[in-house]
């Protein structure tokens, strides 16, 4: 189930914000470089656990076509055309009923991400792809409440740590994962797993970080491609994903060497 979003904390008051709203219609910029051709291509596309809806509403204008959006929490929807109440482990469709669909930082909001992937694997037809913006525990900084280390405490030491910063009162309710942890959720779900942080960065972190990190992270390159990939799964605050549902099921599926 996916966590009411709209509390009166340090969260909640963000999720409201006109600060926000901005950050949301940028996000959506990435997400159409990233998948944009695969949007456009898809004939039943879904945003799981869409939100207020307005990256949802940014990223249909784009299409020129309905992008349905599934969250849990209709009060929190901002931009309600096409948006339908909805737990994300437990979707109102088919098996096979999208053939792509977006998953933007959706799996530390759920119980069980595990159920999750399975629930997005059921509901893609064969062939069909999802893609997947991931936070990780061992970001530095906290992304909904910007508390140093507060992932990577365990939950009770971070519930007193929210209420000791006057940001909130109980951490309960967003479970981030590592690296290797998350994707092997997504391969037991059936998946082909393809990391695109790296092509992610290389083709937007000056548009979005500015010079100096696309600087950092080009010194980096001297690294040797295996060195970065690893420190990416290591130290990333989150990580870009495209899934590939398979046109044939196999027990377990493995990436392609892309991971």
């Amino acid at each position: 189930m996916v966590r009411e979003h709209a509390t009166a904390d340090r969260y909640g008051e963000l999720v409201t914000s006109q600060a926000y709203r901005r950050a949301r219609v940028a996000k959506a910029e990435v997400i159409w470089h990233l998948c944009g051709d695969r949007l456009l291509r898809a004939k039943r596309p879904a945003d799981l656990g869409a939100g207020t809806g307005i990256m949802r509403a940014v990223l249909e204008d784009k299409m020129g076509k309905p992008l349905y959006g599934f969250e849990i929490d209709i009060s929190f929807v901002e931009e309600p055309k096409h948006m339908v109440g909805a737990d994300v482990e437990r979707l109102p469709l088919a098996d096979g009923a999208l053939d792509f669909v977006i998953m933007n930082h959706l799996y530390e909001h759920v119980s069980h991400p595990d159920v999750l992937f399975r629930e997005a694997f059921r509901v893609l037809a064969p062939g069909g792809g999802a893609y997947v913006t991931a936070g990780s525990r061992l970001a530095v900084i906290e992304p909904h409440y910007r508390l140093p280390f507060l992932s990577w405490l365990p939950r009770p030491v971070a519930s007193a740590y929210l209420r000791l910063s006057g940001r909130g009162d109980s951490y309960e309710g967003i479970r981030f994962l590592t690296y290797r942890p998350l994707t092997d959720l997504m391969r037991k779900a059936g998946f082909v797993v393809h990391d695109i942080t790296e092509r992610a960065i290389d083709e937007l972190l000056d548009r979005t970080r500015g010079r100096s990190w696309t600087a950092a992270w080009a010194a980096a390159g001297s690294l040797g491609d295996d060195t970065r990939a690893g420190l990416l799964r290591l130290a990333s605050p989150q990580w870009f994903f495209m899934l590939e549902k398979p046109l044939t099921r196999t027990s377990d599926a493995t990436g392609s060497g892309d991971d």
